[in-house]
C-alpha cells in the first residue's frame, strides 16, 4: 500500500486568503461595527477555526450567531474570489494515477470544505475529507490526520500545509511534513519547527516522494 497525501484546505490546495478577509471583514462590521480590523489580525485569522477566533473577540453567547454571518457570506462568494494554486490540480491528478490514497484535513466545517472541493473537481481525487466537525479537536492535535489515516488503511502518509499548525499536527502524528511558502504571513515560523520539506509549487512535493519512498 502506498503511503497517503494529505493535505490542509485553504492556504494550501485552494487560494482562500482574499474570501477570508472579506468574510472577516463582514462579520465585524456587522457585529462590531466601531472596532477596525488591522491586517496583522486578518493575517492571524488564517488557519485557527472560527470558534476560536470570534472567541477572542465576542461573549461566548455570539459567537455562534458569527460564526453563522461568516458562513453564509463565505459559501456564496467561493465562486468570486477562490481558484486552486498552481500546479494543485497537476500534482492530484498525477499520484491519484499512480494510487496514492489522497486526503484533506481541514479546520473548515466539512460543509463548507465540501464548495470548495466540489466547485474545482477535487473530489475527483480525494479519497476522504475531515472537517472541523469531524473531529474533537483541531490542529495542531493530531487527531484528524490520524484519522484519515485509519479511514485510508495507512499506516505511512505525508501532511502538506501552510501553518505552524498543520507541522505540529503533522509531527504531533508521526508524519512526515511539507510546508508551503506561498502563505502571505510567509514561511519563517514554518521553517523553524523543521518541517521534511518547504515547497514553492505542488509538483515538487512528487519527486520528494517518489525519492522517499524508495529510502
Amino acid at each position: 500500500m502506498k503511503p497517503a497525501v494529505i493535505f490542509d484546505l485553504d492556504g494550501t490546495l485552494l487560494y482562500t486568503d482574499e474570501l477570508i478577509r472579506e468574510s472577516f471583514i463582514r462579520v465585524f462590521a456587522k457585529m462590531m461595527p466601531d472596532y477596525t480590523l488591522s491586517e496583522e489580525e486578518i493575517l492571524s485569522f488564517l488557519g485557527p477555526s472560527l470558534k476560536k477566533t470570534f472567541s477572542k473577540y465576542l461573549p461566548e453567547n455570539k459567537v455562534d450567531e458569527a460564526i453563522q454571518c461568516y458562513q453564509e457570506y463565505n459559501l456564496t462568494h467561493h465562486e468570486d474570489f477562490v481558484y486552486p494554486y498552481p500546479t494543485v490540480i497537476d500534482t492530484l491528478q498525477y499520484l491519484k494515477s499512480e494510487g496514492y490514497p489522497l486526503a484533506i484535513v481541514t479546520t473548515k466545517m466539512k460543509e463548507s470544505a465540501d464548495v470548495g472541493i466540489q466547485l474545482f473537481h477535487l473530489d475527483d481525487y480525494i479519497d476522504v475529507v475531515i472537517g472541523r466537525d469531524r473531529v474533537k479537536h483541531e490542529k495542531p492535535d493530531p487527531e484528524g490526520i490520524l484519522k484519515a489515516m485509519e479511514l485510508l488503511k495507512v499506516n505511512k502518509a505525508y501532511y502538506i500545509g501552510d501553518n505552524t499548525t498543520d507541522i505540529e499536527a503533522g509531527k504531533r502524528a508521526g508524519v512526515k511534513t511539507i510546508g508551503v511558502k506561498w502563505s502571505p504571513k510567509g514561511y519563517d515560523a514554518m521553517a523553524q519547527l523543521n518541517p521534511d520539506l518547504l515547497i514553492d509549487q505542488m509538483k515538487e512535493i512528487i519527486p520528494y516522494i517518489k525519492e522517499d519512498e524508495q529510502c
